[in-house]
């Protein structure tokens, strides 16, 4: 076969048609060195003649592993500082609030007001009982006390019980029903204390009562 292959196409025209023949078999592209413009021709011929259709493409292969993280750039430089604005223009001054109170915590009553509240006590088959007198708001200074029976008022304390008052600087007790108490102990800018004896003959004892205090 090759001989008659080499008697037909003589020795250069057979290399070409081997060459054309396997690139047709393989689907390769061969380089054909040594072969002229014609030649190449011939085989580029001959292999798409012969050449199969491609085959299916292959299943893509494993994934490589996965690469060195790559080492941490340099840090930029700083930027550069913005200049200082300028420094704005001063605001107006607020309107001037309300006088404070001095009726709130720390301060004191304020000279020629008055605070009022009520006092009581009660006890049996003891010599003698107190009761205290609180002052809501200290005063600045001590007052001076005064104790008055059921109905009864004074020039420092004008009352009446049910509507106690005092002139400034006084400590007004009122009574308004039971025994009126003895006298007034301890008297401080905070409070006072009542005190009473025990009267012989009463089993119970007690009174109730009102007091108005005006600042000095």
């Amino acid at each position: 076969m090759f001989s008659r292959l080499h008697g037909k196409l003589g020795t250069a025209g057979l290399v070409v048609a081997i060459v054309a023949l396997v690139a047709a078999l393989t689907g390769a592209a061969f380089a054909a060195g040594g072969l002229t413009k014609q030649q190449e021709k011939q085989v580029t011929k001959i292999a798409k003649k012969y050449a199969g259709k491609r085959g299916p493409a292959g299943k893509p292969g494993p994934a490589g592993p996965q690469g060195p993280a790559g080492s941490q750039g340099a840090k930029g430089d700083a930027g550069a500082k913005g200049d200082k604005g300028d420094k704005g223009d001063t605001g107006q001054e607020g309107p001037e609030g309300p006088e404070g109170s001095p009726w709130t915590a720390g301060g004191v009553l304020p000279s020629e007001e008055t605070e009022t509240g009520t006092w009581a006590y009660g006890f049996s088959k003891e010599p003698l009982t107190f009761t205290a007198i609180s002052f809501p708001i200290p005063l600045a200074s001590a007052p001076s006390p005064e104790i008055l029976g059921e109905g009864e008022t004074s020039a420092n304390c004008p009352g009446p019980a049910e509507e106690p008052s005092a002139e400034p600087g006084h400590l007004c007790i009122y009574l308004l029903t039971g025994l009126k108490p003895d006298e007034a102990v301890g008297v401080t800018t905070v409070g006072a204390a009542l005190k009473k004896a025990n009267p012989e003959g009463f089993p119970f004892f007690g009174g109730v009562g009102t007091f108005a205090v005006t600042a000095e």
